[in-house]
């Protein structure tokens, strides 16, 4: 209920848009043909969509933990990449809200160890400081698409809207 001109959307040093208008966490992150939008009341949040891939090479399990690896080892050939979009999704979303830098520590980020809340312990040692804790929730899958949220403290409500909007033309 604000004046279109009180709500000033600024960028984070990582490129992300921020609202500097209120006591709300919003992210933005594009997924396949639209954009996805979280808003939260008194959290930061980082959202993350991922498309699932056809098949995953070896190369694509760097950045995961051995635990992670381990379990995409035992899923059925057929949901392998489903598994491994949907814990990079949930990765990415907790580094992203971790800040610049965080990215360099992703196999050392366990999602699976996530508690019921969607606990995500993050490293303390690292190039953003203490480490912390995110946490992480998968959201309704799109088609062909995985998505994730994390907080920065467990979150009783939360809106989450999927706008479809087209690509820009390019000429």
């Amino acid at each position: 209920m604000r004046p279109p001109d009180d709500i000033r959307l600024t960028r984070d040093d990582l490129g992300r848009q921020r609202w500097d208008a209120g006591p709300f966490g919003l992210a933005v992150c594009r997924d396949d043909g639209g954009l996805l939008v979280a808003l939260a009341r008194g959290v930061a949040v980082a959202l993350s969509a991922v498309t699932v891939p056809g098949s995953v090479e070896a190369e694509a399990l760097l950045p995961f933990s051995r635990t992670e690896r381990a379990f995409a080892g035992e899923a059925a050939a057929g949901r392998r990449s489903l598994v491994l979009a949907r814990m990079w999704a949930r990765k990415e979303a907790a580094l992203r809200l971790a800040g610049r830098g965080a990215f360099a520590l992703a196999a050392e980020v366990d999602v699976l160890a996530a508690g019921p809340d969607g606990r995500v312990a993050l490293p303390a040692s690292g190039p953003w400081g203490a480490g912390g804790v995110a946490y992480v929730r998968d959201l309704p899958d799109g088609a062909g698409t995985v998505a994730a949220v994390a907080a920065s403290a467990p979150v009783r409500r939360a809106v989450f809207r999927r706008l479809r909007c087209p690509e820009p033309a390019t000429a």
